[in-house]
């Protein structure tokens, strides 16, 4: 039976994932020396032809026996795989190794010297298709290697290209490259080809010469057409009464009449139209016409209104529950794409007291809202610029309204309205809220108030924000950027208003950066990292505390799993006052770094080891107010110092269990309390003295980073 495949390239394990799926044949899934999959088949095997052995037959996997036929076959097709690569002279040894009855297939790879460009050049057999070319800008360059994948992407992209300078007739086998490795590994010459008359046929530049939009369209009936606009760029817009505003549906639309065919339009028109959300289908027919071509959009809109209904499983921050949202929409409001939504929903979760008294105790929330979303940026038009409607532009205008129930400890009324931009350029994502409007009233239900420090009140926060983020990759790795800020209630004190109606206006700013890196390794497994710095600072708060609202916390799923969320920190504050009495704590500085390995254990099953390290602080300034000695004690012990901080850095280890089904991740992480800077006698690296509340553990969905 075959156990291993082991893959040496010039002596050393492979780090590529490609080499393994190439194998024709494979060992039996397992863990190690574990294989239980086989296991279960082997046991319905004993079973017999029965309910029992059937299903395990069915669910388990049979023996993987050797073949030295497939090991020849694969060692053939990892030499094709490295040739493609630009190893031209590679050399494969393969040979098998036998003990009992257990079978290791060998393949050791000896790549010699990588063919790298040494010059590239492209060149048409059309001279006037030359002096098209002569803008392009490739997509390989001197000292990449010559892999087949980046000649394949090269083709794909110089024939799109030409599409958008109006070839239509482009096609991929237009383009052909002439590589000259003669005289040398490093020496290489590539030549690309763009022969348009390989197929024979019209090879001109094409216009598009009429655009018909029918907003309306039903492919269960031809519907009678009673409305025909055209816009100011000359599409045609037919429907059966106005529903929807010519112009809402030029705006949308890429292609341009009487300007040449372009490959891109096509396709950011496709994409905005199906991003509006108030079509059901979009179809795109580009045909000929006489000498021109006409593009024929056929759309299908949605239903008018849709009530729909939601329900999904909570975990996060140290929480478990359930939740359900009701939503009423109403599409196309004022004919331009408009959503209107109103809902209803509410959510019921278990999570650990303040007190510590129970393990668990019941919180309840109640919310409704109700937003009005827009394809575009309600601003005046010259304030932007003329690519602004291929952001996929949206505003959104919102009024929501929750009520939070806390057994034992507080009622939260939150009332907020607000004003969002969002727009992408490319991958990167931005969001500008020019104007959001929270009321925030808190009832406390206890004589002693839960919160370690006087930054949960009632108050109100008058702000506005901006949120980046932003993905890339570079080879086998991935990145992530998120930047936060926002500021608050300053031209509120400008005009001397510090309240309203009574209720204090927050004076305050607040900025984040979270910087992630995943870097893929074989056999499916992955390193991720992630960095994470916030400040707050606020103004003319009478103790001189950060609004909770406003503040950083600590522990919980995403965060430091090895407490549990707002239970550690701020600095060296005694863990008997964080976790034992139950206070929750927050703070305006934080500093976070995690790192997970990540493994497949079998299929869906993945598994994580972990490390998380962090902590939150105090300004080091005068606060005011009533205090107990306890509330003394944090404050002391949070203070941030630059000659401190690092020593008072909590810090965790872990194990994690995922089940990936997809489109959603169940996640289960045991955290490990390794150091915490806030022990009461006993040494700061717990681990050296574990108790049982040294462990946490977290359940929630998605992965934490």
């Amino acid at each position: 039976m075959l156990i291993e495949n082991e893959i040496k390239v010039n002596g050393k394990p492979t780090q590529s994932d490609e080499d393994f799926d190439i194998m024709r044949q494979r060992p039996n899934r397992g863990l190690g020396n574990v294989r239980l999959f086989l296991s279960m088949y082997q046991l319905g095997d004993r079973l017999g032809d029965n309910g029992m052995g059937n299903w395990l037959k069915s669910i388990g996997e049979p023996p993987h026996y050797y073949d030295s036929i497939a090991r020849l076959t694969s060692a053939s097709q990892l030499g094709l795989h490295y040739f493609n690569l630009g190893y031209y002279n590679a050399e494969i040894t393969t040979y098998e190794t036998i003990k009992g009855k257990k079978v290791t297939a060998h393949y050791h790879i000896y790549t010699g010297p990588e063919y790298t460009i040494n010059d590239y050049a492209i060149t048409s057999t059309s001279r006037f298709m030359d002096s098209t070319l002569s803008h392009y800008v490739p997509s390989v360059s001197v000292g990449d290697p010559i892999a087949v994948e980046a000649l394949e992407t090269e083709q794909l992209r110089l024939t799109n290209h030409l599409k958008d300078l109006g070839f239509y007739q482009a096609k991929l086998g237009w383009i052909y490259f002439d590589v000259d490795t003669t005289v040398g590994p490093d020496l290489s010459r590539i030549t690309c080809v763009v022969d348009p008359y390989i197929y024979g046929g019209d090879i001109d530049r094409i216009r598009i010469d009429k655009i018909t939009v029918r907003p309306t369209y039903s492919y269960r009936k031809d519907s009678e057409i009673t409305d025909s606009t055209r816009t100011l760029h000359g599409i045609d817009v037919l429907q059966s009464d106005r529903i929807f505003r010519p112009h809402f549906l030029d705006q949308q639309i890429f292609l341009e009449k009487d300007q040449f065919y372009s490959n891109t339009g096509l396709r950011s028109t496709y994409k905005n139209l199906t991003a509006l959300g108030v079509f059901q289908n979009v179809e795109v027919d580009i045909v000929p016409h006489d000498s021109a071509l006409a593009a024929h959009i056929k759309l299908v809109p949605l239903p008018k209104r849709a009530i729909t209904a939601s329900l999904e499983g909570l975990g996060n921050s140290g929480s478990l529950g359930i939740g359900g949202n009701f939503s009423w929409d109403n599409r196309n409001v004022f004919g331009g794409g408009e959503l209107l939504r109103a809902s209803l929903g509410g959510s019921v979760t278990e999570q650990r007291n303040s007190s510590n008294n129970s393990w668990l105790i019941d919180a309840r929330e109640l919310n409704s809202g109700v937003s009005l979303r827009l394809p575009k940026l309600l601003l005046p038009s010259r304030w932007l610029p003329t690519q602004a409607k291929t952001w996929t532009p949206v505003t959104e205008i919102s009024a929501k309204a929750s009520y939070q129930f806390r057994a034992n400890e507080f009622n939260r009324l939150n009332l907020t309205s607000s004003l969002d931009y969002n727009w992408k350029i490319g991958p990167a994502k931005h969001t500008l809220t020019p104007w959001q409007l929270s009321f925030v009233r808190i009832d406390l239900n206890s004589t002693t108030t839960p919160f370690l420090f006087l930054g949960f009140q009632d108050v109100v926060f008058s702000n506005s924000g901006y949120r980046f983020t932003d993905t890339w990759s570079r080879g086998t790795r991935r990145y992530f950027l998120a930047l936060d800020a926002e500021s608050g209630g300053h031209l509120w004190r400008l005009g001397g208003i510090t309240d309203l109606y009574g209720t204090p206006i927050s004076e305050y700013v607040k900025g984040s950066v979270d910087f992630r890196l995943y870097q893929s390794l074989v056999h499916h497994r992955e390193l991720a990292f992630r960095g994470f710095a916030g400040v707050a600072q606020s103004w003319g708060s009478a103790s001189g505390f950060m609004p909770f609202e406003k503040s950083f916390f600590m522990g919980g799923s995403n965060d430091l799993r090895g407490w549990t969320a707002y239970h550690f920190g701020p600095g060296a504050t005694s863990e008997d006052i964080v976790q034992t009495e139950g206070f929750f704590s927050a703070a305006p500085i934080k500093l976070l770094a995690s790192a997970e390995y990540r493994y497949t254990l079998q299929g869906a099953l993945k598994g994580a080891l972990f490390v998380d390290a962090g902590n939150m602080w105090l300004y080091n300034t005068t606060y005011t107010g009533n205090f107990s000695q306890t509330q003394l004690d944090a404050i002391a012990q949070g203070t941030f110092g630059w000659s401190t901080f690092l020593s008072q850095l909590g810090v965790n280890t872990g194990l994690g269990i995922r089940y990936d089904i997809e489109f959603f991740i169940l996640r289960a992480d045991l955290g490990l309390k390794l150091h915490h800077p806030g022990a009461v006698d006993r040494s700061t690296w717990v681990v050296t003295s574990p108790k049982w509340r040294d462990l946490n553990l977290n359940l929630g969905i998605g992965y934490p980073f």
